[in-house]
């Protein structure tokens, strides 16, 4: 196997002063190898198109991001004893004292996909993969739908017998937006007795992270995306007593 992988990345951070706290990361990076592993992601494949001509195997590894960027933020509200606002003790600070926020964001782009059509060259190896057409796989962002996430044109099935020259993971699929956000407060009886409430809120846009298309050339559904990468926005609450 061969691989290699470049990569900049950029890190901006603050330790937790007056409240704040926070970690923004932005990585841009390429991976590339002539394969990324066994069924790995269940994205590559199991062996190579011909054996004969490993050098055709040379493409974007099922790992290479192009672009990451996450942020994760902490904040605790400035209420309450001690705070810059209602500086007070008893009933005022026990209900607003102590709340704090904290949120990741995550952006990055989608993983590459190979296109294949099963056994056309009798080779036996079920792994082939079509001729390219000469049009580009990608279509412009405001094409893009869950009927058509690439340009299926760009694909046409070889003659039987031989090998398509499409290369590996000419597909990328769709990229993750996703906003996670959390909220906890304290209540304090005693020294070292405490009741923790917290709210959480997984994908809090409710923003859809869509699968990956079909990329099997001989389906009906060559192109689309049928299911979701991760689950709709989840809401959750939890009470925890610590003694």
């Amino acid at each position: 196997m061969n691989a290699n992988y470049n990569s900049l990345g950029v890190k901006f951070s603050r330790r937790f002063s007056r409240g704040l706290t926070y970690l923004v990361g932005y990585t841009w990076s390429k991976a590339i190898d002539s394969g990324s592993g066994i069924r790995t992601l269940g994205a590559d494949t199991l062996f190579p198109q011909n054996s004969y001509c490993l050098s055709c195997e040379r493409s974007l590894s099922i790992f290479d991001v192009n672009h990451r960027f996450v942020t994760s933020l902490l904040y605790e509200l400035p209420l309450g004893k001690g705070k810059t606002f209602l500086n007070q003790g008893g009933l005022v600070n026990a209900l607003l004292g102590g709340w704090q926020l904290s949120s990741i964001i995550t952006i990055q782009s989608g993983f590459p996909l190979t296109v294949q059509d099963g056994n056309v060259s009798l080779a036996g190896g079920f792994f082939d993969r079509p001729d390219a057409t000469g049009i580009s796989t990608e279509l412009a962002r405001g094409q893009r739908t869950t009927d058509q996430w690439f340009n299926t044109a760009a694909y046409i099935q070889q003659a039987d017998g031989t090998f398509g020259n499409v290369g590996r993971n000419t597909v990328i699929g769709p990229g993750i937006t996703n906003w996670d956000f959390s909220t906890l407060k304290d209540f304090h009886f005693t020294e070292g007795k405490y009741l923790q409430f917290r709210f959480e809120a997984f994908n809090i846009l409710n923003h859809p992270i869509w699968g990956d298309p079909d990329t099997y050339f001989p389906d009906n559904t060559f192109g689309k995306i049928r299911s979701t990468r991760i689950d709709m926005r989840q809401l959750q609450f939890g009470l925890k007593f610590v003694f």
